[in-house]
């Protein structure tokens, strides 16, 4: 009998030394790599554009419109916004998000030539005509 409690001893001895082992980190400090904000900011930038490109897919496959999915898509947005951040904060980015919209088309819309072509032409931006002919007569 002490052989087999000596034998259960020493088996249960090597199975606590065995647990007891430290893992050896194979990596360094300057492997791991820190991310800077600008980082996160573009990992997060590079999901929201995937998320917006999926949703689109799935907007252009239901039987709703395209305007009215995408309506939805913004007013769930909002409102989860609305709920999570403080009102100082999300008052902050919706009208600088609005403001920023604006100018870059602004910007775009600028920079097409019908838009910015000479008013002085006969044909409006959409190639009706400005002028209207009083030399027609309607009876």
């Amino acid at each position: 009998m002490s052989n087999k409690n000596d034998k259960k001893k020493g088996f249960k001895k090597k199975k606590l030394k065995e647990t007891n082992v430290v893992p050896f980190k194979t990596k360094s400090l300057k492997e791991q790599k820190v991310e800077t904000e600008i980082e996160t900011w573009n990992k997060v930038d590079s999901f929201s554009k995937e998320l917006v490109d999926e949703f689109k897919k799935v907007a252009t496959r239901e039987a709703l419109s395209s305007d009215e999915c995408w309506y939805i898509f913004y007013y769930r947005l909002m409102q989860t916004m609305m709920f999570e951040m403080s009102y100082p904060a999300f008052k902050y980015y919706t009208n600088w998000t609005s403001r920023q919209l604006l100018k870059h088309h602004k910007d775009f819309m600028n920079s097409l030539d019908e838009w910015t072509g000479d008013p002085d032409e006969e044909t409006d931006l959409f190639g009706r005509s400005k002028k209207a002919n009083k030399d027609k007569i309607l009876h």
